[in-house]
């Protein structure tokens, strides 16, 4: 791959300021159908203690940004955006490096991220800088569907021991490398501290030897439930998926997702309850 060198070599990454939204925003807007969620985090973003949020400089303009995310020792990259004019010069490479090496000043010993599996730039620069993909979870989609639930119980914070006894011996476990999408779209372990937090919440539904969790989203231009986790064997899953469509239905939302790691009969067991795949994500990780 050939770059412009003048580009390139003209290029500083810092830490972002609050008067490079506008020009950051410019190059945002086109990003996906729908546009970009870039402005409905940027001022979250750039006063965030437990993260940086980056741009890319060429005579005084910014042309890239990401945020990188502290989560313990792993370092979550995220919201990597060029602006098309500075595309295929290498300007992502640089950002994400420079992301990675404050991550590790910072005592970060690993780095993730999520892509779309239909990004195939994204995945060749994160190939050729090292990263390793290690799962693949998919999107799928449906809408809500009236119907009984009440056999997916609500857990308490008394059910998370076997719970996570379940979680750990399941086969989702290794398809998913231990992680699960969060609230932020940060895929991070299940542990105690995550545990707590879905249960606290009463995100967790369970059945005796299976669970699931349910969010909801409820944003001032959509609103939405997703459901995040689904363990157990086939037909648990499968009664749980319909479960999760029926309690969409009830507490009136009209559509229901999901981001489930890639395996057989998890991936039976959603298409069997009525939902239809929609895309994905693949995760990748670099040591620092």
């Amino acid at each position: 791959m050939c770059y412009d060198t003048r580009v390139i070599n003209s290029l500083s990454v810092r830490a972002a300021r609050a008067e490079d939204k506008d020009a950051v925003l410019a190059f945002c807007q086109n990003t996906f159908q729908w546009g970009d969620y870039i402005p409905h985090v940027w001022d979250r973003w750039l006063n965030d203690s437990n993260g940086q949020l980056l741009v890319g400089v060429v005579n005084d303009q910014p042309v890239s940004v990401m945020r990188v995310a502290i989560h313990g020792t792993m370092a979550w990259l995220e919201g990597m955006r060029v602006h098309p004019d500075f595309r295929r010069q290498g300007i992502a490479r640089a950002t994400e490096a420079e992301g990675r090496a404050w991550a590790r000043a910072r005592g970060c010993r690993v780095a993730r991220l999520a892509t779309s599996i239909k990004n195939l730039a994204a995945q060749t620069m994160l190939h050729l800088s090292g990263y390793q993909r290690i799962a693949q979870f998919n999107e799928w989609e449906s809408e809500a569907a009236p119907g009984d639930f009440s056999h997916a119980r609500i857990a308490s914070e008394n059910d998370w021991q076997q719970l996570d006894a379940l979680w750990r011996a399941a086969p989702m476990y290794a398809a998913s490398r231990a992680l699960l999408p969060d609230r932020n779209w940060h895929w991070t372990p299940l542990d105690a501290t995550r545990w707590s937090e879905h249960l606290s919440r009463g995100e967790v539904r369970h059945t005796a030897s299976a669970f699931s969790i349910v969010i909801t989203f409820d944003e001032q231009d959509w609103s939405m439930m997703s459901l995040f986790a689904l363990v157990g064997d086939e037909e648990q899953m499968y009664n749980l998926a319909c479960a999760a469509r029926h309690e969409a239905a009830y507490r009136g939302y009209p559509r229901l997702e999901a981001q489930i790691a890639d395996q057989p009969i998890a991936n039976r067991a959603l298409a069997r309850a009525g939902f239809t795949p929609s895309g994905g994500m693949f995760i990748y990780e670099i040591e620092l």
